[in-house]
């Protein structure tokens, strides 16, 4: 998709990461200034866009070819510039956490519930919780496995996992900048020594203070690969639905 002046609702929905439907409500809510063509149709101008991504410059962020992403948006500077976060925000243990998953703080034991929470809305009501339910938790894979990634990509949409790749460790930072992932699965193909300059990279991040680092690896025999605690591991191959059921099944345990 390439940058122009007005576009449609599917095209604005693809730009932010979001549904169709959830564009339209914006509309209809004032939050995204719109055009209705002679023949009736809706027509949402750039800088309408723009407004609602963390940039600067004026224009969407907009890649060339069917694959672009939206940049990671917390929520503090949700629908905002990143220079015009409220004194609230920057008060809120979410922003001082830089938590990913807001809403996740309201979880916290009844004796921790002085934490300094600034959003007095319901997590229901909220626009930034329903975008971030529907992107689903959010996977890295580090690999330069072609046979892998091509796998997994096939389901990397499924609205419970929302799947990434990179190829490098340098990729692995590129993504990030616009990713923020929950969990990043680091094949251990790259090497013993590459894999623990990759772990300790991820977990000295200040992007991803709290993402779980899962190795893959025909065996289970991953111990010289670890550098500092590591989430799990998973055989390989494995599909985005064992992927899925190992995330949750070391979830409740």
């Amino acid at each position: 998709m390439t940058a122009k002046n007005f576009y449609t609702t599917s095209e604005a929905a693809e730009l932010l990461a979001v549904s169709p439907d959830t564009v339209l409500r914006w509309v209809k809510a004032g939050k995204v200034r719109s055009h209705r063509t002679p023949g009736g149709h809706c027509r949402i101008p750039r800088e309408s866009l723009a407004s609602l991504l963390p940039r600067t410059d004026g224009s969407p962020k907009v890649k060339a070819g069917s694959e672009q992403q939206a940049v990671y948006q917390y929520c503090w500077n949700f629908g905002v510039d990143r220079d015009t976060i409220s004194e609230g925000c920057r008060n809120c243990v979410s922003y001082r956490s830089r938590a990913r998953r807001c809403y996740q703080l309201r979880q916290v034991p009844e004796q921790f519930e002085r934490l300094n929470l600034f959003c007095p809305m319901a997590c229901a009501e909220c626009e930034y919780y329903r975008l971030m339910k529907e992107r689903g938790t959010g996977v890295l894979v580090v690999s330069r496995n072609r046979r892998l990634t091509e796998g997994l990509k096939h389901g990397s949409e499924t609205g419970q996992l929302t799947l990434r790749f990179a190829g490098s460790e340098y990729d692995c930072a590129a993504v990030i900048d616009k990713f923020r992932p929950d969990y990043v699965v680091v094949d251990c193909s790259f090497g013993t020594s590459h894999t623990r300059e990759i772990c300790q990279h991820l977990i000295n991040d200040d992007r991803v203070p709290f993402t779980r680092i899962i190795l893959t690896s025909k065996t289970s025999r991953v111990t010289d690969c670890r550098d500092g605690e590591i989430f799990g591991w998973i055989s390989k191959p494995f599909s985005t639905q064992l992927l899925k059921d190992m995330i949750d099944g070391a979830a409740k345990v």
